[in-house]
């Protein structure tokens, strides 16, 4: 129950960071601003479901190998992670940049209200794809090496502590912009504390 702490706290974060988010979006945008919240986390889940489905992949060789004390493997199958990481981000935005008004228009109308909105939404949004690959890999790097606390502090303070604090503070400087940006904001600070776990593990 501990190893898999970083999954309840993630579940629970998505129900609690969706409330705040739609509520947020309503005073500033009304219906409209709802309607492309819940457009942008449909489309959030199909993105991140990369570094989701690479992470979740390199799980059971690394901890088979972590548990066997193979460090030579350890570190090669590393390394592919950061060959990944290096460029998958870069990529990722682009085509989230560039796709967008394509995928919303599979939402909503181009002549509706709400498609500038999610679109406009998405960019901004987006940019914490920048970061989150990293964020999602040293989570669940770190439960794989059986350190689910670890890994837990990490998804915490991405998907749910920094997450909900950029949520009330950005939306108060910036309006609706604000509410896009609290996700790359919490991405990116998080970035700094999941970099320190992923120092070299000795197995």
């Amino acid at each position: 129950m501990l190893n898999g702490a970083s999954e309840f706290v993630n579940q629970l974060a998505i129900a609690v960071t969706t409330i705040v988010f739609n509520r947020t979006a309503l005073s500033f945008a009304g219906e409209d601003g709802v309607a492309a919240v819940s457009i942008i986390m449909y489309l959030q889940f199909l993105f991140i479901g990369v570094y989701f489905g690479f992470s979740m992949g390199m799980a059971p060789p690394l901890s088979y190998a972590y548990g066997n004390r193979k460090i030579r493997i350890c570190r090669k199958l590393e390394s592919y992670a950061r060959r990944f990481f290096a460029v998958a981000p870069i990529i990722i935005y682009a085509l989230t940049y560039f796709l967008t008004p394509v995928a919303v228009s599979g939402f909503a109308d181009t002549s509706s209200p709400v498609f500038p909105i999610a679109v406009s939404g998405m960019r901004v949004y987006g940019l914490g794809f920048l970061f989150s690959g990293i964020n999602i890999f040293a989570a669940i790097r770190m439960m794989a090496y059986g350190k689910g606390y670890f890994s837990g502090l990490i998804t915490f303070l991405r998907s749910f502590l920094l997450l909900l604090l950029f949520l009330i503070v950005l939306p108060l400087k910036f309006g609706l912009t604000g509410v896009w940006l609290a996700v790359p904001a919490a991405e990116a600070l998080t970035l700094l504390v999941a970099v320190w776990f992923l120092r070299p593990i000795h197995c």
